[in-house]
């Protein structure tokens, strides 16, 4: 079946395809593999229990809000490039609610994560204050997850009214204006909400280190983490649902110049904090540059750099790699795995009373875990939306087709 001739029924049976039992089963045995691991490291090393668990929640809370930001600007921006692909971005909806629970669940490891809370200074003021940080913090995530939600069910619902009745659905001129609305809500959102957690989740782990930056640099480097793994699910989707003839290289095409940009767009934001710490030269500042450029920690350092820069801005390069499925896979997988250890980077050197890098059990379960619940909460959303957008998919196909 070719992409000119597919059927908009054709497009709603591809819809129920995604393969939910192999998520789910994924998930659950993630989640009780990292949770077993986790149990048994807490005695002994509970310190880099909650340290590993702290900064994976970081990494995963980024991925899955970013997942939706990207659904959000390409309906602002009319984008039609990526209908076949939009709703594996909009799956990720389904964690936020959990990363709510999990940022209070951190309440119990509190002390061996934020410094100011194992020994309260003074000079911190009310801002900081355990109570009111937890509170602040937590209603953040609940309004953008709620935010997050309204915007993916009203994109969903004319697709599940396709599905149910049988027959095309079309979104109303009201209903894509409210759609629009909600959108710009979840773009403002992350960008001002994530930056407040960034703030106060990971630069007040660090003392006297202050960067206004940092608030842009990890919501774009979340974003970055988003689009990677939208270009893993892409590909790896696409013969699992059928959509080998109509996910097309000029699509792929598309993604992979979104992910090489937002790369070099991460540099950037990056070389900009360095620049301006190194060259006012405060010490109180520069030391937290210092610490993870030099002694134990620059091994780390140097493999983010590599990992989420210069690794995918050599091999994306040029027009033909971008559109290689394989290449762009594992140019993909190496990203991924560079801002899971730059999300180390930024955390444990802080809290780890000056230890070196160990990436052992407890970070490995903290990693399982998290994983196997993102997983989870993607078969969850899977198994009731419809993993392919019929109307959304025909208007892509119209547009490549020049109908």
């Amino acid at each position: 079946m070719s992409a000119a001739t597919v059927s908009r029924a054709d497009l709603a049976r591809k819809a129920r395809a995604f393969p939910v039992t192999s998520f789910r089963m994924v998930g659950l045995g993630a989640t009780a593999v990292g949770l077993v691991l986790l149990l048994i490291s807490l005695k002994g090393h509970a310190a880099r229990v909650w340290q590993a668990y702290h900064f994976n929640f970081i990494f995963w809370l980024g991925l899955a809000q970013a997942g939706v930001v990207i659904a959000a600007t390409q309906k602002l921006a009319k984008g039609r490039w990526s209908g076949l692909v939009i709703r594996f971005a909009e799956a990720s909806v389904a964690f936020l609610p959990i990363a709510v629970v999990l940022f209070f669940v951190s309440y119990l490891g509190r002390g061996y994560i934020y410094p100011w809370i194992a020994e309260p200074r003074e000079d911190l003021g009310w801002w900081l204050k355990p109570t009111w940080f937890y509170l602040r913090d937590g209603a953040v995530l609940a309004l953008l997850a709620w935010l997050s939600w309204r915007f993916v069910r009203r994109d969903v619902a004319p697709d599940v009214a396709e599905l149910a009745g049988g027959h095309p659905v079309e979104s109303t001129e009201a209903e894509r204006g409210l759609l629009a609305r909600d959108a710009a809500l979840v773009a403002v959102g992350f960008a001002f909400g994530l930056s407040l957690i960034a703030f106060d989740t990971v630069m007040s782990l660090a003392h006297k280190w202050v960067s206004s930056l940092y608030g842009a640099f990890y919501f774009m480097g979340s974003f970055l983490t988003a689009l990677m793994w939208l270009a893993v699910l892409s590909i790896r989707m696409r013969p699992r649902m059928g959509l080998e003839d109509l996910y097309s290289r000029k699509q792929q095409h598309d993604l992979a110049k979104l992910c090489f940009g937002f790369s070099v767009f991460w540099a950037y934001l990056m070389f900009s904090q360095f620049l301006v710490i190194w060259y006012g030269n405060l010490p109180e500042e520069t030391y937290f540059v210092f610490y993870r450029l030099w002694g134990a920690w620059r091994p780390v350092g140097i493999a983010v750099f590599l990992m989420v820069f210069l690794i995918p801005f050599v091999a994306l390069l040029g027009e033909k790699p971008k559109k290689s499925p394989g290449w762009l896979l594992a140019v993909a997988l190496v990203s991924l795995t560079g801002v899971w250890l730059e999300r180390y980077l930024e955390i444990v050197p802080s809290i780890n009373g000056g230890a070196g890098p160990a990436v052992g059990v407890p970070e490995l379960g903290a990693l399982l875990l998290f994983g196997g619940l993102y997983a989870l909460s993607y078969s969850w959303f899977a198994g009731r939306y419809p993993m392919l957008s019929p109307r959304l998919a025909a208007d892509t196909l119209e547009r490549e087709h020049g109908h």
